[in-house]
């Protein structure tokens, strides 16, 4: 408990042994009861121990008149407990606003331990950094360190930035970005990203980027889009207070003042009237609807599923069709090089050479595995690569002097030599040009990640997916493979990115209910973008996954979608109990007090005790 709970929690402690001591004391010692002097001191003592709580109560109440934003459950609550006083309740009063500070001191506990849920991931920020210099290491702050620096990371340190290691062995606690708690080993050659920890090796990294952004950096800027986003829910229960509250404070009005003229009893109706008041503070929803979807984003970081925003969260719980990306999604993208043919006359060393010189410049998993095969074969770039371009779905162009060097797909192969080469399509091609001179091609291979078949029957019998899609650029044949190895509903092929977001959209067109999308984030963030939910595979170090993605799994493991779908349906769940419950409470209370009927302890439990209740319901979604 932070200070000023405790704070707080002396002052309601205090004021109630006050009160109780006080009524007691008017109560049972013989004391002249019409004495004006008694009078006097009796409504100072009361009003005393009323200053205790409620001054602070008054002065947010004034400060709200001004600002033009009164009619909130401060001033429904300085105006219905001063009312008390008026027809002389003084412990009623006090009761309302001692009641009242309990609630909201539940209240501040309960965002407090939810926004710790998600704010924890502020504490990845590192405040020194180890510079590696000639004359030694020399501590800098993270923001004067530039990109391609040498830095220092000892056993238990935390990584301050996105790096690769060139010296040394350690194991990586990757908890604080992924949510896996088994260490991940890492040696020279290997990225490591800010955030996460060394546990046990000194390691010397040079940084990939700066610190503000690095990883922790983007995961910090998530956290904070995460409490701007509102559910549908949220929305509602903002515009509903604002309609509810004002009208309640007219109908409470009406009902002090008409009764009173037609019946002659203006003590009772204005009883009646603050009962109303007290009832109609809608707290109980403004505050346990928002607390739901906080704890629901912060339980999913937790699992290591970024969600930017409670929207996306109320999303993911009414999801009818999962799509999802081929490679690096539910392939491991690990591609290697199983076998290559040669075009007639071509050597070997003048392929591979080519085939470095292209695909030297791209990050693609393809990519990668050409450069690592042709590297191992010996092969070396010896001039600077020139005038590089990525045509989508195709391949990839550069200049060698005055040579234009091309590789790509099958698709590219055509465009550039016509119809003269074919595919059986169970292998991914790359297809080598020099100028429109034919080099050979490289057949890849990839694998399917482990567990994805489990997920799929767990995202159908857990999560009511009705259908499960592949969209993938990719040859037919393999397609189709990895289709009846995962058991996806249906796949389409071939695609190039305007292809994609075609087919996505026929699907949502479709679709009754929400269309997740699942990409590895690197050419797929339009169809992220279009998605009712973008979901990122690995978006750790992946700007396109950030920006475009609603949800990133911090890790490859897509059985994290189980996860995110049922904290999803709880938070929910848990919203939807929170609106009728505290809407049903109160309007039975408010009947009863309009015709008359109820006590003010009912009153106060209508408003304050039912928000202590969806609070605690709330804080179940942590428990998920």
């Amino acid at each position: 408990m932070k200070k000023k709970h405790k704070r707080e929690l002396i002052k309601i402690i205090i004021a109630t042994v006050l009160l109780i001591a006080a009524a007691l004391s008017f109560r049972f010692i013989p004391i002249d009861y019409g004495n004006v002097w008694f009078f006097v001191m009796r409504i100072c003592v009361y009003a005393a121990i009323y200053m205790i709580l409620g001054f602070d109560i008054m002065v947010g109440a004034v400060k709200n008149v001004f600002s033009g934003d009164f009619l909130d459950e401060r001033f429904l609550m300085t105006i219905a407990s001063v009312a008390a006083f008026f027809i002389g309740e003084y412990i009623e009063g006090i009761a309302v606003i001692i009641f009242y500070s309990i609630g909201e001191l539940f209240q501040d506990i309960a965002v407090g331990r939810s926004r710790n849920m998600i704010s924890a991931a502020a504490g990845l920020r590192v405040d020194v950094c180890h510079l590696v210099t000639e004359e030694g290491t020399v501590d800098k702050k993270p923001a004067e360190i530039g990109e391609g620096s040498v830095i220092e990371v000892r056993p238990g340190e935390r990584i301050p930035i996105d790096g690769v290691v060139v010296e040394g062995l350690s194991g990586i606690d990757t908890s604080s970005i992924t949510g896996e708690s088994a260490p991940v080993s890492v040696g020279p050659g290997e990225n490591v990203y800010g955030g996460t920890v060394s546990t046990d090796g000194l390691l010397k990294i040079r940084t990939l980027t700066t610190a503000e952004n690095s990883s922790q950096e983007r995961i910090i800027s998530l956290v904070e889009e995460a409490s701007m986003n509102k559910s549908v829910t949220e929305r509602f229960i903002t515009k509903f207070a604002r309609v509810y509250t004002p009208v309640v404070v007219i109908f409470a009005v009406l009902l002090a003042v008409i009764p009173s003229i037609i019946f002659h009893a203006p003590e009772r109706w204005i009883r009646t009237a603050i009962m109303f008041l007290v009832v109609s503070c809608p707290c109980a929803l403004v505050v346990s609807i928002p607390l739901a979807f906080f704890a629901g984003v912060g339980r999913a970081s937790k699992e290591g599923v970024l969600v930017k925003g409670a929207e996306y969260l109320e999303r993911l719980s009414e999801v009818e069709n999962y799509v999802f990306d081929k490679t690096g999604t539910v392939t491991s993208g690990s591609f290697s090089v199983r076998n290559i043919r040669l075009a007639e006359g071509i050597d070997k060393k003048r392929l591979t050479e080519a085939a470095l010189f292209i695909e030297s410049g791209s990050n693609h998993p393809i990519a990668e595995a050409v450069v690592k095969y042709c590297t191992e074969e010996g092969a070396v770039i010896s001039d600077k690569p020139e005038d590089y371009k990525e045509i989508p779905g195709l391949g990839v162009s550069v200049k060698r002097g005055d040579t234009l060097l091309r590789a790509g797909n099958l698709r590219y192969a055509k465009k550039i030599a016509g119809d003269g080469f074919s595919s059986d399509g169970k292998a991914t091609e790359v297809f080598v040009f020099e100028d429109d001179t034919y080099l050979g091609m490289f057949e890849l291979g990839d694998r399917v990640k482990d567990g994805v078949k489990d997920t799929f029957d767990a995202l159908r019998k857990k999560c009511g997916a009705k259908k499960i899609i592949m969209l993938s650029g990719d040859r037919d044949g393999a397609c189709k493979e990895v289709a009846e190895a995962c058991g996806f509903d249906e796949y389409r092929s071939e695609l190039l990115p305007e292809g994609k977001i075609r087919a996505l959209g026929e699907v949502i067109q479709h679709a009754k209910k929400s269309t997740v999308y699942v990409g590895d984030g690197i050419n797929d963030a339009p169809v992220l973008a279009l998605a009712d939910v973008g979901i990122a595979m690995g978006g750790v170090g992946q700007d396109a996954a950030v920006e475009a993605a609603d949800c990133i799994l911090m890790n490859d493991d897509l059985g994290k979608l189980v996860r995110a779908s049922q904290i999803s349906g709880k938070t929910v769940r848990v919203a939807r109990q929170n609106v009728i419950f505290a809407i049903g409470i109160k309007l039975l209370v408010l009947l009863a007090a309009a015709f008359g009927f109820g006590i003010m302890w009912v009153a106060v439990f209508a408003d304050v005790g039912v928000l202590i209740l969806a609070i605690l319901n709330s804080l179940r979604v942590m428990r998920s």
